[in-house]
């Protein structure tokens, strides 16, 4: 079975979940939430790359960090680092609540620039898919009874 098919009947109970909370991530557990990041997240990101995900406003305005540790919980931990290191191109503090700035910032760059160079390598990353559907399998406990 293909990941993102396998992962359709999980990622359907953590958004159902997600709706029943409001959209307050927070009240989930762990692998409710990390399943809705990266889902979320890399849904965008195969779509283009760091850009979209930067011009994304995400539900709450999470740290761009509690993203990259969603990655990291998976074991994706070069996307994790990738995104770390991305956000850190930003030169403002806090660019998860500033879009207007984190979009003029994105347009003002040249298309070699490292931050994109840096989401072309996120950017269809199947073994992440791969990742997230072992890292529900070993948390099936949470998803068959959440």
């Amino acid at each position: 079975m293909e990941p993102l098919e396998y992962l359709k009947a999980p990622s359907d109970l953590a958004f159902a979940r997600l709706d029943a909370a409001n959209g307050d991530l927070s009240v989930l557990p762990e692998p409710l939430q990390t399943l809705v990041l990266i889902y979320s997240a890399q849904g965008v990101i195969d779509n283009g790359g760091f850009q979209y995900f930067f011009e994304s406003d995400w539900p709450g305005s999470p740290k761009y960090s509690v993203f990259s540790n969603a990655y990291r919980a998976i074991g994706a931990n070069q996307v994790a680092v990738a995104l770390d290191q991305a956000t850190a191109l930003f030169p403002f503090d806090e660019p998860h609540l500033n879009s207007g700035l984190r979009n003029d910032f994105l347009d003002s760059l040249p298309e070699d620039h490292a931050l994109f160079q840096l989401g072309d390598s996120a950017c269809g990353d199947e073994s992440v898919w791969l990742q997230l559907s072992e890292y529900v399998r070993q948390n099936a406990q949470v998803f068959s009874c959440a």
